[in-house]
């Protein structure tokens, strides 16, 4: 039996990771033969007098620093190696709709630390930034853009036509990492205190997008500096419009008539019959009939008393 020696390499970078997080976080292997490209199963851990507990969940997938990765960045989807190529789409779908914060990790093993990078601009591939349409292959580039440049929506090339395969091979630059945490940092628990502070905003940010997606609100908040070691404080939004008749439309809509009937049932119980009248040119585009008797009610029953 034999090892082949690349993969030994990422093998020890992935040791080299666990210990690290392990410091700051619950980091449990996937392993091998259940790989779908999250290496840990993380959550940071809150201490509490002389306890710990876990509070924060996050998916990571590790890479070795090197040439590779600085040159092609982190690639997702692209064409297997058969003699008849098929596309991977599924590993972009996997990213794009991840309800667990998901995270990079790239590991330099000579000098023992590990680079942690966000991914929330990934949101501009899931809601279609530009109409670009699904790659072919999405590379996360780390390390980019430099300095104090902001982060966006990357750029993307046309690739060779494939007949039923998108043409587009999308870049992304993830930035500069969160943090950097030296194996010695993971001894300092004041350190490792201060790691997790850095990335908790972070993290709940790409949660509240996840929330954000699966109602269909077409709005997403992505990080548009980050400066290593630095609290978050370069937030920005963006809105991504949808097309008339769309799914996402119809669930936007759907979501809008439940909050609707939550706010005027608060006017309702506050006595606040004007401002509930205010909201009758909105109802009538929501399809407030379709939803569950509940919310149907709960607005008919608002205007009637809004309206005696």
């Amino acid at each position: 039996m034999q090892l082949v020696y690349s993969f030994r390499q990422g093998n020890r970078a992935e040791y080299l990771a666990q210990y690290i997080l392990s410091a700051i976080a619950v980091t449990v292997p996937v392993p091998h033969h259940e790989d779908v490209g999250t290496d840990f199963h993380c959550s940071l851990l809150k201490r509490v007098g002389s306890n710990l507990r876990p509070y924060l969940p996050f998916n990571i997938q590790i890479k070795s620093y090197g040439d590779e990765v600085l040159k092609d960045g982190v690639s997702f989807g692209g064409l297997t190696k058969a003699n008849e190529p098929k596309w991977r789409r599924h590993e972009i779908e996997q990213l794009c709709q991840s309800d667990t914060p998901f995270l990079v990790g790239i590991v330099n093993k000579d000098e023992q630390w590990i680079d942690l990078f966000c991914t929330i601009t990934r949101y501009f591939v899931a809601y279609n930034w530009n109409n670009w349409g699904l790659p072919r292959q999405l590379d996360l580039i780390p390390y980019e853009p430099k300095g104090d440049a902001h982060l966006g929506y990357g750029s993307s090339e046309e690739l060779p036509i494939i007949q039923n395969i998108p043409q587009r091979h999308w870049k992304l630059p993830i930035g500069q990492p969160m943090v950097r945490i030296k194996i010695s940092d993971s001894e300092d628990p004041d350190k490792c205190e201060q790691i997790k502070q850095l990335l908790e905003p972070y993290l709940r940010m790409d949660q509240e997008n996840s929330v954000f997606a699966r109602i269909g609100l077409g709005y997403f908040n992505w990080p548009k500096i980050i400066r290593t070691g630095r609290p978050l404080t370069d937030g920005a939004v963006a809105l991504a419009p949808s097309e008339p008749g769309s799914t996402m439309l119809q669930q936007q809509l759907r979501v809008t008539a439940r909050i609707a009937a939550s706010v005027l049932r608060t006017y309702q119980f506050s006595g606040k019959k004007q401002e509930i009248l205010q909201w009758q040119e909105v109802l009538s585009q929501l399809p407030v009939s379709a939803e569950p008797e509940v919310i149907a009610n709960a607005v008919w029953e608002a205007l009637q008393n809004a309206r005696t």
